[in-house]
């Protein structure tokens, strides 16, 4: 395996790939969660936007309260909050699911998703309300997939065996929880408030009660992370029977501990070449026992690993993204929009009898075009027939100017039917989307980045779950040079 890896990142046309600004510095990388970015929104009417939800829709309902803090993680939470605050912001979650609910005409739900923070937070009573207050607002059927994220920490609460119960009588038929790595070194450093052990121990439980459709998150890039370690986290967790992960690389955000971490000690984390090596390691070992790949950073046993990524990256125009909560992200009516990012701003939004939408876009067709391709090529690719009959031209010959250059290169490969992304391709991926990216978008960007005064603060920047323009890790701010910009204080 580690003969194949080192082949594979040796046969990498580096070179070539930094001449194409799409090999990146470690503390760049990031995926692209929307677009267009955070950064290139502004302000919306969601009257405009939300009545024009599909029927069917993919749902997305943000629990922001957590143990502890992970350092890796930049997603909008609260550390232990009193019982009062949880209480409060369940009622105004409720509040926007009636709200919004009856705003988009009450959708199909074709996924749920909860997603935080840290959804196992909640005690059983908590559990079962949220999931009756989510079936008075939108419907839930026999057929959609309801997933729930657990921490592996929850085997630690006194009613932890009543959490499970709650959410397996809620409905939910997939399960997700962190692991991230299965070194207890590398834990600690992480600040899981787990141990490899405690994983052992919740994959029994769930295995107890006959839980199936099981999936686990795994990182790579991590501090004290090696080739080695990495293949024994990924091996142990198989060999426990887990036959779902989500697998993705270290992402840095100045908000987080962990940049910090990076900016003080780079020796302990993996380089560009240790990172590619792990990527391409799990692709040789997913591949030898069985596991396919789809979307890109998704392994699955089965055929399908799930519906909600698929939506998410194939078919986000017949089947919205419609979030609930704090800090969501959402695409309904051809809008990209982003709900507030902190729990008084959410929670003063709703409250006032307003749904919470913080910032948005309306995509035009040349957008909607860009978006079409770079989110499928992560995923199952670009299909030309549907692109012709959706949009009206063929994708590769409306955007040859930017992807000739990775077909070239191998990076994509195009046939009569389809453009996707090549096995050698796939740690670029969405280096070769922000190639996408329209000048005007770029414009806004970079006028928003001219705002900033504070890299670990700034809700826009801290938020902005995309790779396009954004500063590293290392980077500061000339304070001079952003007042004479006006830049937010």
């Amino acid at each position: 395996m580690a003969d194949e890896a080192h082949s594979a990142v040796d046969s990498l046309p580096l070179a070539a790939l930094e001449r194409l600004g799409i090999l990146q510095p470690i503390e760049n990388y990031y995926l692209i969660g929307t677009y267009p970015p955070l950064k290139a929104m502004g302000s919306v009417d969601p009257a405009d936007f939300l009545p024009q939800a599909t029927r069917m829709c993919s749902i997305y309902l943000h629990i922001p309260f957590c143990e502890q803090r992970c350092t890796f993680c930049h997603f909008a939470k609260e550390i232990l909050p009193p019982e009062q605050r949880v209480e409060r912001y369940l009622r105004t979650l409720y509040a926007e699911l009636a709200g919004t609910g009856a705003l988009t005409g009450h959708p199909t739900a074709q996924t749920v998703y909860f997603g935080g923070g840290t959804p196992s937070y909640l005690n059983p009573r908590q559990i079962t309300e949220v999931f009756a207050r989510l079936r008075e607002s939108v419907q839930v059927t026999a057929d959609t997939e309801t997933t729930f994220e657990l921490h592996p920490s929850v085997i630690g609460a006194p009613d932890y065996e009543d959490r499970l119960d709650a959410i397996a009588e809620a409905g939910v038929n997939r399960w997700v929880f962190g692991v991230q790595s299965m070194e207890d070194r590398i834990l600690e450093k992480l600040n899981r408030g787990h141990t490899a052990a405690d994983v052992h121990r919740l994959l029994g439980m769930l295995a107890d009660r006959g839980v199936e459709n099981l999936s686990v998150d795994l990182i790579f890039g991590l501090p004290y992370q090696n080739l080695e370690n990495w293949y024994t986290t990924i091996c142990s967790l198989v060999a426990a029977g887990v036959e779902k992960f989500n697998i993705f690389p270290l992402m840095f955000k100045q908000s987080d501990p962990i940049s910090m971490h990076y900016r003080n000690s780079p020796e302990i984390f993996p380089g560009n070449r240790d990172r590619l090596l792990m990527h391409f390691a799990t692709e040789i070992i997913m591949r030898e026992i069985g596991f396919r790949r789809g979307p890109l950073f998704y392994y699955a046993k089965t055929e399908h690993h799930s519906r909600q990524q698929e939506n998410k990256y194939d078919s986000i125009e017949d089947i919205n993204l419609l979030p609930f909560g704090v800090s969501g992200f959402g695409y309904v009516g051809q809008t990209q929009y982003y709900n507030e990012c902190t729990i008084d701003s959410y929670t003063a939004a709703v409250e006032s009898g307003r749904p919470p939408v913080w910032r948005g876009a309306r995509l035009d067709l040349d957008e909607r075009m860009r978006r079409a391709v770079m989110f499928p090529l992560r995923s199952a690719g670009v299909d030309r027939e549907e692109f012709r009959l959706r949009y009206g031209v063929d994708p590769v010959d409306q955007f040859a100017g930017e992807l000739a250059p990775f077909v070239d290169h191998g990076l994509l490969e195009v046939d009569d039917r389809r453009m996707q992304i090549t096995d050698m391709g796939a740690p670029f991926a969405d280096s070769i989307a922000i190639k996408l990216a329209s000048e005007s978008v770029l414009s806004r960007i970079r006028a928003a980045n001219g705002l900033i005064t504070d890299l670990k603060h700034d809700p826009v920047d801290r938020y902005d779950f995309s790779p396009i323009d954004r500063a590293p890790v290392s980077a500061s701010i000339d304070p001079v040079r952003r007042r004479r910009a006006g830049g937010r204080t």
